[in-house]
């Protein structure tokens, strides 16, 4: 199954599982992490959020929270490409 396949699958699984509302919420999320706008959250940009949201934590929390972001990114990302692309983005907020 080619990427550009499977991707289009994928959205058209989760256009049936998700209302358009959910949908336009993931994209104004994903958006808030994607920084540069390049379509893919590192775990740079996932600091920065942290970081805009108040969190001040020392170094060693920080070092804690970078393995755990890490740790989500490598979970979540199917293509094995170190980033999250979109599609991946729904699929880790909407797993059970």
């Amino acid at each position: 199954m080619t990427l550009i396949y499977s991707s289009l699958f994928f959205l058209h699984f989760q256009a049936d599982q998700l209302t358009e509302e959910q949908i336009a919420e993931f994209k104004e999320a994903f958006s808030l992490f994607d920084k540069d706008g390049d379509g893919t959250i590192t775990t740079k940009e996932l600091g920065t959020v942290m970081r805009s949201l108040g969190q001040n934590p020392t170094e060693a929390e920080l070092q804690d929270m970078i393995n755990e972001v890490d740790e989500m990114i490598r979970e979540a990302d199917i293509d094995g490409d170190g980033q999250v692309n979109y599609e991946e983005f729904v699929q880790m907020m909407t797993a059970k």
